[in-house]
């Protein structure tokens, strides 16, 4: 006689997960060795991402690094307008450096993120939400009901425009920090934006005007530690929805993109931030 096939109630099981509002750490936390199923990705997906044992690997050097320092000079700036404008073309995806957010507000923002995310579960389930009526929500895999398999990371989201939450509604231990990135990375957009209508051939302010810069989300990942990393991913491969995403990643390597067949590594240098050209912002231009 045939064994009996163990049954799985994948729906159950992602439910009582969600309803715990403790998060891939509140697991972490409870001490789980083993990872639940619904995180387990397919063969297929996890080789499609890991590299073939080979000797040669691609160069992180393929993703320039450009310096905004001198984009302010009349004699420097079409050089910096050239660079921005043949990265997004043929990649995508540049580093920025010298862009006027000082190290120490980077660090401070991640520091506060990862506070966030450390703190006691409790204190953090009354975050947990999938709605972001109050323009803050604190979950698990956005796309946790519809994915094949979940990925094993947490997420803060904060509504950063038109308008921020009311304050009360943004965590305190991270409160101060989210105004501050909310206030420079506004500049910076401004700035980003201006410099990429210029490589387009288009007016400075074109962007702006299309209300591009109206909407902004600050979505902020934290990555456990796993126990059987092997069996999952921490984000799977994915294009940005949005106009431009301004990414600021810590000193740990893991953020990929992918040239042409190969994932490159987008190596952390201190102080820079990753910019990826979003789906409407090629969808328009």
């Amino acid at each position: 006689m045939a064994a009996k096939t163990e049954s799985y109630d994948r729906a159950t099981e992602v439910k009582q997960f969600d309803d715990s509002k403790i998060g891939v750490k509140g697991l972490v936390d409870s001490g789980v060795t083993t990872i639940p199923r619904f995180f387990i990705h397919s063969p297929d997906t996890l080789s499609d991402i890991r590299r073939p044992n080979s000797t040669t690997q691609p160069d992180p050097d393929v993703i320039p690094i450009v310096d905004l320092s001198g984009v302010d000079s009349d004699l420097l700036r079409p050089t910096i307008v050239e660079k921005i404008a043949r990265a997004s073309r043929e990649l995508g995806f540049f580093q920025i450096v010298n862009h006027g957010i000082g190290v120490e507000v980077l660090e401070r923002v991640i520091g506060a993120i990862k506070g966030f995310h450390e703190q006691p579960t409790e204190v953090k389930a009354r975050f947990y939400r999938r709605d972001m009526k109050t323009g803050v929500s604190f979950f698990s895999n956005v796309d946790l009901f519809q994915s094949k398999a979940a990925s094993w990371r947490d997420t803060l989201q904060v509504r950063l425009g038109p308008t921020l939450p009311e304050l009360d509604e943004i965590p305190e231990i991270c409160r101060n920090e989210v105004v501050e990135w909310n206030q420079h990375v506004t500049k910076l957009g401004e700035l980003l934006t201006g410099l990429l209508c210029e490589g387009l051939g288009v007016e400075k302010g074109r962007l702006k005007e299309l209300t591009f810069l109206d909407s902004k989300v600050m979505v902020a990942h934290y990555y456990p530690y796993c126990p059987q990393p092997d069996l999952t991913v921490g984000i799977t491969s994915h294009t940005d929805p949005g106009a431009l995403t301004i990414l600021l990643q810590d000193h740990r390597s893991g953020l990929q993109v992918k040239c042409g067949a190969e994932w490159v590594d987008i190596k952390p240098v201190p102080g820079a931030l990753v910019i990826n050209i979003g789906d409407i912002l090629q969808v328009n231009y």
